[in-house]
């Protein structure tokens, strides 16, 4: 074998080639020997068939050619033998992988459908249930099968072909009843069929994606779409915007945005619940599309501010403003009819600031913020009603935001105090006292509450200084009742606020402080403004009365200059009316001036009413008030505002005198 040759060895006795391993076949009776290699076919050794004789022996010329035909016999059973063995072993890994092939058809949702160069039918994989080609003829064209577009279909089976490069393609269809999206993927096959090992074929794998483009969907809802309203949201309204922009600079035209913010809505969510709060908001949501249709961009960017995009753009300023204006109005009219949620009727009001959009270097946070400080501008004038934004409401709107940073660091920084003025009665004894809030700036010095009140209101920081002048009155309380300066009916009066006053939260809000303390509340009387008893009445009475059981006496302070109606003051569990400064100026310029003086003062009485003076602050003021019989004045003839140390000190010498 190792010569690939014929080897004749007649005397192993004698044979320099045996000269190793004589001895071996020598002992077993071996004298002679005649190897020949078996070749295969293509003339590679596969054995050695060898001849052996127990005696010294040669071939004769018959025995070479059986020999040689003899090994070739065997170098073809031997062939044979292999290629049996091959076969089986490719014939059990074959079956092998049409068993995983089978298994990863089964699990796989996906559907393989075989075409032929014409498009037709052959046959189909995959256990899909939306489509089943199983029962379909291999003569039948892509046009009937459950497909799409048979056109665009048939284009891209020819594209494949033509590029031998993967296709996409997605579609929609009706499967059992409901639409689907599918995704479909061709690839080429080559030599698939075996009689017609030349043709090529296309393999158009089918997926369903219905739920992942579903989930895309609902993943674009959240982030382009406000979830409540359905409406477009901060950002894409933003995207929008800027693209609005860009087409106006292009352009060289005009267009306007419109930013609004519903009037008090801070007092249906605390009073009524964020539930009705939606309620609310979806309803406005629905009204404003009414109004806008397709003509605009409705968005919702936050709690209650909705903006309104005109899609259309002017190439004349005027134009775009008189268009800005019809939007409005007809928004405020939308807003008339109450909003009824739950069988109840909510009045609901808006406020609407615009903005142009203009300009070569405008960008989408200036249009709203722009926006955004005209609508502040319409608020202070009463809502309800639009504005245009002005360089200088921006100025304003500035300083307000820097006045609201202030109030946050001063409230850090407890530099807000309660200063106490006195209320005496005719005879010139205490009888009261009222907590008026001070800002003691380490820079400014002593700031007055008619700059600041309104901004804390707006920004709802008015709760934490509430709770401030309550815990210095408190205190006070506290200091003269341990060194026994208080007679029984002496009371502290603090003012609420009417945005507090609309919240669930002011009960519990003072009553924790008055408790901690262990103060009584009759040491209280609570001051609210005539226009509290306008606003939702039947809710107003009932925390009123809350807090009347509780023990605190409520006084209707600046009384004559607002809204009250006499026919319905006295169902409000009131204790005092407080006429207003404004008419005690005014009580000697004549009959009419004292008249209406005499006449709140008769009416308080006649109501078992007590009636306080404010803004007394000459001798001639106080003696009318004291033959008119008031209860008790307040002014800076009496007393001036004092801190509480020089109160308490005040209050010593009174009694002292």
């Amino acid at each position: 074998m190792y010569t690939e040759q014929q080897v004749i060895v007649s005397n192993i006795a004698t044979s320099p080639l045996w000269a190793n391993y004589k001895t071996i076949a020598l002992a077993h009776g071996l004298q002679a020997c005649w190897p020949t290699p078996i070749f295969s076919s293509d003339n590679k050794v596969l054995g050695s068939f060898a001849v052996y004789y127990t005696h010294p022996n040669a071939p004769t010329a018959l025995d070479l050619k059986l020999i040689e035909r003899f090994t070739h016999l065997s170098g073809l059973a031997i062939e044979k033998a292999r290629s049996v063995a091959r076969e089986k072993a490719l014939s059990l890994e074959l079956q092998r992988s049409n068993d995983k092939l089978k298994a990863f058809i089964e699990v796989i949702p996906d559907l393989g459908i075989i075409f032929d160069e014409q498009a037709r039918y052959i046959e189909s994989y995959g256990a899909s249930n939306e489509l089943q080609c199983n029962s379909l003829s291999n003569e039948q064209r892509i046009s009937s099968l459950p497909l799409g577009d048979p056109n665009k279909e048939i284009s891209i089976i020819t594209k494949t072909l033509k590029t031998e490069q993967v296709q996409l393609y997605e579609y929609e269809l009706n499967c059992m009843g409901n639409r689907h999206i599918f995704e479909a993927r061709t690839s080429v096959i080559n030599n698939y069929l075996l009689d017609e090992p030349n043709k090529k074929h296309v393999l158009w794998m089918i997926r369903d994606i219905t739920e992942r483009k579903l989930a895309e969907e609902q993943v674009k809802k959240l982030v382009f779409y406000d979830p409540l309203t359905t409406l477009p949201n901060r950002r894409m309204l933003t995207d929008t915007l800027e693209l609005m922009i860009s087409e106006s600079k292009k352009q060289l035209s005009f267009g306007t945005l419109l930013f609004l913010d519903l009037n008090d809505f801070k007092r249906i969510n605390d009073s009524l619940g964020h539930v009705i709060g939606d309620e609310v908001l979806l309803e406005v949501a629905m009204r404003l599309k009414t109004v806008i249709k397709n003509a605009g961009i409705i968005a919702r960017i936050g709690g209650d501010e909705f903006v309104i995009l005109p899609k259309h753009l002017s190439s004349n300023k005027n134009n775009a403003q008189s268009q800005a204006i019809v939007c409005a109005k007809q928004i405020l009219d939308c807003f008339k009819n109450p909003f009824k949620i739950n069988n109840c009727s909510y009045k609901i009001t808006v406020s609407i600031g615009i903005s142009f959009i203009e300009g070569p270097d405008t960008t989408s946070n200036d249009v709203l913020k722009r926006a955004d400080t005209a609508m502040y501008s319409a608020k202070k004038f009463g809502g309800h009603r639009f504005a245009f934004y002005a360089p200088a409401l921006q100025h304003e709107l500035d300083l307000r935001l820097q006045l609201e940073s202030d109030i946050i660091t001063a409230i850090k920084e407890k530099q807000f105090a309660a200063y106490f003025q006195p209320q005496l009665d005719c005879q010139g004894n205490i009888i009261a006292a009222e907590a008026l809030i001070r800002w003691i700036h380490p820079i400014k010095g002593i700031i007055s509450p008619y700059y600041f009140i309104p901004v804390a209101e707006q920004s709802g920081l008015i709760d934490q200084l509430q709770s401030s002048v309550l815990f210095d009155a408190c205190m006070l309380i506290k200091t003269l009742e341990q060194t026994q300066q208080l007679h029984d009916s002496f009371c502290v009066a603090i003012n609420i606020s009417a945005c507090q006053f609309i919240t669930h939260s002011l009960y519990n809000n003072i009553v924790s402080i008055v408790d901690a303390f262990g103060i009584s509340p009759t040491r209280f009387k609570l001051e609210i403004t005539e226009s509290i008893l306008l606003d939702d009445m039947a809710e107003n009475i009932a925390q009123m009365q809350q807090l009347k059981a509780k023990g605190f006496r409520f006084s209707i302070d600046d009384f004559g200059t607002g809204y009250s109606s006499l026919a319905y003051i006295h169902t409000y569990p009131v204790d005092e009316l407080k006429i207003d400064k404004s008419f005690i100026d005014k009580i000697h310029e004549g009959n009419r001036g004292s008249a209406i003086v005499s006449t709140i003062i008769s009416l308080a009485h006649n109501l078992g009413f007590n009636v306080i003076a404010e803004g007394v602050e000459t001798a001639e003021q106080a003696k009318t008030l004291a033959q008119l019989n008031i209860t008790g004045m307040q002014g800076y003839y009496m007393a001036y505002p004092m801190p509480a140390a020089e109160f308490i000190s005040w209050l010593k010498q009174q009694l002292n005198s």
